[in-house]
């Protein structure tokens, strides 16, 4: 995409304070969290967070090019939740129409992005929130504040009413939306000599009063498909926790940026309830690598080898039944593997002069480090090295148009 001239023969623009009158956003010297709370900033086409800051938009048409680490986020209008459009970076740039209020810049990393249900708990009250459901949810550590959402999920059964007539390619399926802050269903279908056959449910949603509707939408190369009528069956997971998600909330960028998902953290927080139940949920983060902890550096290691970090940073476990499925937990995140250059020295690698090249993205938990060398990638059986994470600041390119 070409960005818009800012220039002409013998009267360039003195882009000197670009956004003085547009953009009063962190500038790249903004080193520190305390420098953005405190308002230290100056107008500039560079916008620089620190982990676990965001910062909106101002109404007008910008291109942006989220930095490494950052992420776009958009406010859905449908369910009033923030949704991230860069799940892992580096995708290049966006147009963007803001209204001053829908679209934000969020570094995020260190911080937990949403929960893995592995015990749903029973005998809450069905809403959404804590006032509507009285259950609050705290964790270990960084302030992270979250929202629960219990009761509302989605029969995983959808009956064929009608399984219509002529479809030459499968129809896309939109479900209802639940109220705000519920997890909107999912669905897809096959057909078969015409008619749909299956309806396969992806995501049960939560926080509905009453079962989704179906519409039934042809593929654009369909002009003969019709008929169809689907029917989801009886909600399901009443008084368990079907969805848990930090808040996106956030004040004025220059008073309160740190928004729901709290301080950056270098460990994976757990939490507690009130009340409490048998509700087990994992902490699904977004670690970016740090750096290293050797303590055995090997022998024989190859100089030039470059170590990777990647496995292990899915979060593992098994989703309890009826609740909200990948869009609200472990699907938030595409990982991008962390590149450091080892220190090697005579065959080993040093405890110390280890650099990050690339900290990667999008960690959902703590991941392991392999050796690649010019002969493969080696397992780490002689050595030791483990990888520290957490949040990092990170700047991103704003112009507007």
């Amino acid at each position: 995409m070409a960005l818009p001239r800012i220039g002409g023969g013998g009267f360039p623009l003195n882009l000197n304070g670009a956004f003085a009158s547009q953009l009063p956003l962190p500038g790249p010297q903004t080193a520190s969290a305390a420098q953005f709370t405190a308002g230290a900033v100056q107008a500039s086409n560079y916008v620089t967070l620190p982990a676990g800051f965001t910062t909106f938009l101002p109404a007008g048409t910008f291109y942006v090019e989220p930095g490494p680490v950052t992420s776009l986020q958009l406010l859905d209008p449908v369910t009033q939740i923030w949704r991230t459009v860069n799940s892992t970076p580096l995708a290049g740039g966006f147009n963007v129409d803001s209204d001053g209020g829908n679209v934000r810049l969020a570094n995020i990393t260190g911080c937990p992005i949403g929960a893995l249900i592995t015990n749903a708990g029973t005998t809450y009250t069905n809403g959404v929130g804590v006032t509507a459901t009285g259950l609050t949810v705290t964790p270990s550590a960084g302030g992270s504040v979250w929202i629960p959402v219990v009761g509302g999920a989605n029969n995983t059964t959808v009956a064929i009413t009608a399984a219509g007539s002529n479809y030459s390619f499968a129809p896309f399926l939109v479900c209802s939306p639940p109220a705000p802050g519920g997890i909107q269903m999912t669905a897809v279908c096959t057909v078969s000599a015409g008619t749909i056959s299956t309806v396969t449910v992806t995501n049960q949603g939560a926080g509905y009063t009453a079962p989704a509707t179906i519409t039934v939408i042809n593929d654009y190369r369909d002009i003969t498909g019709s008929g169809a009528v689907l029917t989801p069956g009886a909600l399901v997971g009443s008084g368990s926790l079907t969805a848990l998600y930090p808040s996106g909330a956030q004040n004025t960028a220059f008073a309160a940026a740190v928004g729901g998902h709290g301080t950056p953290l270098t460990a994976v927080p757990t939490f507690t309830f009130s009340p409490a139940s048998t509700t087990s949920v994992t902490a699904v983060m977004n670690f970016v690598v740090t750096g290293l902890t050797v303590t055995g550096g090997g022998s024989g290691v190859p100089a030039g080898s470059m170590l990777v970090a990647m496995s292990g940073a899915i979060v593992s476990g098994t989703r309890a039944a009826n609740v909200a499925g990948p869009i609200a937990d472990t699907g938030l995140t595409q990982p991008r593997p962390a590149w450091i250059q080892p220190n090697i020295t005579a065959g080993t690698v040093g405890t110390a002069g280890n650099i990050v090249i690339d900290p990667g993205f999008g960690f959902q938990a703590v991941p392991t480090v392999a050796l690649i060398s010019g002969t493969g990638v080696a397992v780490l059986s002689a050595i030791n090295i483990t990888t520290t994470v957490g949040g990092i600041s990170d700047t991103s390119f704003v112009q507007p148009f």
